[in-house]
């Protein structure tokens, strides 16, 4: 498949997974939006859409599992068994090349568990060292720009492939991802100060519920690490609007909300809708922000899960 332009939305790791397999080079016209792709840009297949909607239209270089009815697999899975290989690997050298696809089917398998099953599904979790997934967000957290975002988790999944580091496994003492590291424990630790403030209730059925506001990275995770069932997550100012995160702990699905979150933003005149994959386990406030407050999505979880 050939391309002209790239759309992208909020980068993810599965997000760059499916620039770095299609070969997305800072030669390309990348495009930022929020919320879906245009029509347009999804129904032209000279347009490499990437998790911006589209769901299981591949044919068209649609990338995205979001959407109800859609693939359940991640959209690096997807995208991978399209376009094999890396660009940086065209040689013609057979073992190089088993090698490449070695370490190119362990990350493909490592961005899909982590995008559709969450960290806690890795052996490794919540043990000491830094992993792939804590370099990548240290990224996310010392650059701004979208696009730059995706062209700097390019480059890290690049060194990935090159060094021969086992995706899965701890990340070696590299000098460009130096910054990241340091990032991401700078987070870590005020993230730590912060769950401190967490509060605590129980939904309906008996869920232990943990909610909290902090503008620093992987509440989710923090909050489960105390014993959380189900939480809320909310940024005050997630690049220039409120965000809030809903998400269950160990397959607990919380779409249930979605449509009483949907009525709520509704009647305070949103335009955008809460959605998140078809797994069910998350669900993710409008990209132009929330009008609800903390608690009155604190009130929707209790009562419906």
């Amino acid at each position: 498949m050939t391309f002209t332009k790239v759309v992208i939305g909020k980068v993810d790791l599965d997000t760059v997974g499916v620039a770095f397999f299609a070969r997305v080079t800072r030669e390309h016209e990348v495009v930022s939006v929020r919320g879906q792709a245009t029509d347009e840009d999804l129904q032209n297949n000279n347009v490499l859409c990437i998790e911006v909607g589209g769901s299981g239209q591949i044919n068209l270089n649609d990338w995205d599992h979001h959407q109800e009815g859609g693939p359940v697999e991640s959209a690096t899975w997807q995208a991978a068994m399209i376009f094999p290989f890396p660009y940086h690997y065209d040689a013609e050298d057979e073992e190089e090349m088993q090698r490449v696809a070695r370490l190119s089917k362990g990350l493909i398998e490592y961005i899909d568990q982590l995008d559709c099953q969450g960290p806690k599904s890795f052996p490794m979790y919540g043990q000491p060292g830094t992993y792939l997934s804590d370099i990548f967000s240290g990224m996310l957290l010392v650059t701004r720009d979208q696009i730059e975002k995706l062209h700097k988790g390019i480059e890290i999944l690049t060194l990935v492939v090159e060094k021969g580091i086992d995706p899965s496994g701890q990340m070696p003492n590299i000098p460009e991802w130096q910054a990241y590291v340091v990032a991401k424990e700078e987070n870590n630790h005020q993230l730590a100060k912060a769950v401190e403030d967490a509060q605590w209730t129980k939904t309906t059925s008996g869920l232990k519920l943990g909610f909290l506001e902090t503008k620093f990275f992987g509440a989710p995770g923090a909050l489960y690490g105390h014993g959380a069932d189900v939480i809320v997550a909310m940024n005050p100012n997630f690049r220039g609007v409120k965000k809030f995160t809903v998400a269950g702990n160990n397959g607990v699905k919380v779409d249930a909300c979605k449509d009483r979150l949907n009525e709520l933003e509704a009647n305070q005149d949103s335009t955008q809708t809460w959605g998140g994959p078809p797994t069910g386990t998350i669900l993710g406030s409008p990209f132009g922000g929330s009008n609800l407050t903390i608690h009155q999505v604190v009130e929707v979880v209790e009562e419906l899960l």
